[in-house]
């Protein structure tokens, strides 16, 4: 009986345990695709959560820019008890009442402010589409260096291979004394040069593989998949075609065009000081004092006053002097800004065919090395090459190997890099 209890409560657990989403879920079983890990990184990137905060706090300034163009209500009371009493002098007096306020600048200062608190909070939503397409360029920065690594882990691990085959072939030649014993001892220089070659790729791939985990929080023993199919990229087009969709899409640019217009608007608020400021009052009031006939009231009253400063001594003329500059630096920034732009699209541009045409070029030469591999391979057991050829031989194939592995690592982020240059990258993502 206690038997039976034990194992229903493991069975009991062990279900209640995968039901949940971090210990053992489907994406853990089955591996994670970069679409996976895109997903993942909108969910829990710190940098995005403190972008959305940035936005919520601009929201929150636009409630408060509305609530200046609506009028307060306050209530008010005051109590005075006093020390001495007398014919005209009350022994106590108390007095209290409701009133409605509203102030304005008569050039409409508020209604400026509120308008930039909207466009801050456009500002806000293209800053934070930045800060992602950014975040999601480091993730799959960080796939494709654990795919390469992985890649360059197998290629080190069947070079040693290939030498460890070579070495039993310089063995048996040698106990047959047909080669000599430097032969061999090249084989295990070469050979020992191959570990070594290994381990420190299993070392960069475990270290790639943990700065992705501390990244997205994945649990240790998570696994990768193949990208998922992409869709070809237009290099085809015109680069100047390519550049006028970055202009248009590229949140960094619409962020900054935003900065330009709120830098306007700190002129007009600035240059608002100068206008009059209208306030109105509206009230209800009840006065009254012991003994009564000294001073009792209970009334409506309304009020206006009108505030205008005829001089500052140079304050409002020097804070707009400020603005001006401030609105040329954002202007400056804009242009900066649309020239690295055009430069960052055209660098993807030149990449990504530059990978494409390495790609087909270094296919042929793994095809080429791995042929004249083989041959030489052959020619060795029969006596007509000698063990230096085949080391030759080797580290030719290696060497195409590794290069048409780091052109098809470059390959995939200059595509990512060219969606990111125009800035369609999160959009394709979403």
């Amino acid at each position: 009986m206690i038997k039976k209890s034990v194992v229903g409560f493991g069975v009991l657990g062990m279900l209640l345990l995968s039901a949940c989403p971090g210990f053992s879920g489907e994406a853990n079983l089955s591996g994670y695709r970069l679409s996976d890990l895109y997903r993942l990184a909108l969910e829990r990137s710190e940098d995005i959560r403190m972008a959305k905060n940035q936005l919520m706090i601009a929201q929150q300034d636009e409630k408060r820019a509305f609530s200046v163009l609506l009028p307060t209500l306050s209530a008010y009371g005051d109590y005075i008890r006093y020390q001495e009493a007398g014919a005209i002098a009350p022994e106590y007096g108390y007095e209290y009442g409701a009133k409605f306020q509203q102030q304005f600048t008569l050039n409409g200062r508020e209604l400026i402010a509120l308008q930039a608190a909207r466009d801050t909070i456009q500002q806000r939503e293209y800053d934070k589409d930045a800060v992602a397409e950014n975040f999601l360029f480091k993730v799959a920065v960080v796939y494709y260096d654990v795919m390469n690594l992985r890649k360059r882990e197998d290629i080190a691990r069947a070079n040693v291979l290939r030498l460890e085959e070579h070495k039993r072939a310089v063995i048996r030649k040698r106990s047959l004394e047909e080669v000599p014993v430097t032969d061999l001892l090249r084989t295990d220089a070469e050979l020992s040069g191959a570990r070594a070659e290994l381990i420190n790729a299993e070392t960069l791939l475990i270290y790639a593989r943990s700065s992705l985990a501390r990244m997205l929080d994945l649990p240790a023993d998570y696994r990768l998949l193949s990208a998922d199919a992409e869709e070809a990229i237009p290099v085809a087009d015109p680069l100047e075609t390519l550049i006028d969709v970055a202009m248009k899409h590229r949140s960094d640019i619409q962020s900054a065009n935003m900065a330009v217009k709120l830098a306007e608007a700190s002129i007009d608020i600035t240059k608002s000081e100068y206008w009059p400021t209208l306030s109105l009052e509206a009230g209800y009031k009840v006065q009254e004092t012991e003994p009564s006939y000294l001073a009792q009231d209970d009334t409506l009253y309304g009020a206006a006053r009108i505030n205008m400063v005829l001089f500052d001594w140079g304050l409002r003329k020097g804070t707009i002097s400020q603005e001006k500059a401030r609105r040329q630096n954002a202007e400056l920034q804009l242009a900066r800004l649309k020239k690295q732009v055009a430069l960052d699209v055209e660098q993807a541009y030149l990449a990504i065919r530059t990978a494409r045409q390495n790609i087909i070029a270094l296919l042929d030469k793994v095809s080429f090395s791995r042929a004249n591999f083989d041959a030489v391979t052959l020619m060795f057991t029969v006596g007509q090459a000698n063990s230096l050829d085949v080391m030759d031989a080797n580290t030719l194939l290696q060497n195409s190997e590794r290069e048409l592995a780091e052109a098809e690592f470059h390959m995939e982020l200059s595509r990512i890099g060219l969606l990111r240059a125009q800035g369609v990258f999160l959009k394709t993502v979403k």
